[in-house]
């Protein structure tokens, strides 16, 4: 009986020991790349509790079908990350995890050097568009914190967020020909007709505003955003993929992309606040 209290005792003093070694740091323990791999649909990227951004990277661009039939391999693409894989499309602000149903993705930010490509290539060749390499041993994915070096740009990327904010953070070399890339179309779980129209402005040289509106899982689905700069950039290519023009209305409605072009070492900082709207059924 007393070697039975006496375990107890050591049990519980270890126990609250551990805990006030700790107390004030849990965050240490948290690593967000646990179900990053095969069926666990989790993203590594920067969120904070119940925030609407969640800024994280694309790893592949999987469409929802293929030569007219489902692709099953979109469903390993909840999240819009896959451990496994070589490249990064991009970094976009909206994300489920651990679902078992795909959407969102909007607003792709991807910064890329040299030859202006305004197509993400693919993973077999990466080089024929704007996606880059990476390994995980130059990647750092912590809570509110994510840190990847994109190899084929030699380019440093940082992010965090807030409730509504994504913060972007890029260290280019130096070049003549630095880009920063909006793709408007991108998206998880992307098929014909889900993005139904996107809206961009350029304001002025450091800040661009606009929306996108989607008829995916969320229907009816309006995202709008607004970019600021922390460095002007000197020339802007808006790519219309779609251009519909709604008679008596004066509307033009198009799929976009955007590439925005410094000629100079670059080091910029970009905040993009985002704000959701829905219809909602009665």
């Amino acid at each position: 009986m007393k070697n039975y209290l006496f375990s107890i005792v050591i049990f519980f003093a270890l126990e609250f020991q551990l805990v006030g070694q700790n107390s004030n740091n849990f965050v240490q323990f948290v690593n967000p790349l646990v179900g990053t791999k095969n069926m666990g649909h989790t993203y590594p990227g920067a969120t904070v509790p119940f925030g609407m951004v969640q800024l994280s990277a694309e790893t592949d661009t999987v469409q929802y079908d293929s030569n007219g039939k489902y692709n099953g391999d979109v469903y390993r693409y909840c999240s819009g990350y896959q451990y496994d894989d070589k490249t990064i499309v991009g970094f976009s602000h909206t994300h489920f995890s651990g679902t078992g149903h795909s959407d969102l993705g909007d607003f792709l930010i991807m910064p890329t050097v040299g030859e202006l490509k305004l197509n993400p290539g693919t993973s077999d060749h990466p080089e024929n568009g704007y996606r880059s390499r990476f390994t995980h041993k130059n990647e750092i994915a912590e809570p509110a914190y994510y840190k990847v070096l994109l190899d084929d740009y030699d380019v440093l990327a940082e992010h965090t967020a807030t409730n509504r904010v994504g913060f972007h953070q890029y260290t280019f070399p130096e070049s003549k020909n630095a880009h920063i890339i909006l793709d408007l179309i991108s998206g998880i779980y992307n098929y014909q007709g889900k993005n139904v129209w996107t809206f961009v402005r350029v304001e002025n040289d450091t800040l661009i505003t606009g929306y996108r509106q989607t008829n995916g899982w969320a229907r009816t689905r309006t995202v709008y955003f607004a970019i600021v700069f922390s460095k002007p950039f000197i020339n802007t290519v808006i790519k219309s993929m779609i251009k519909i023009f709604i008679k008596d209305s004066g509307a033009n409605l198009m799929k976009q992309k955007i590439s925005l072009k410094w000629q100079e070492r670059a080091f910029v900082h970009i905040l993009i606040l985002i704000q959701h709207k829905e219809k909602r059924s009665k």
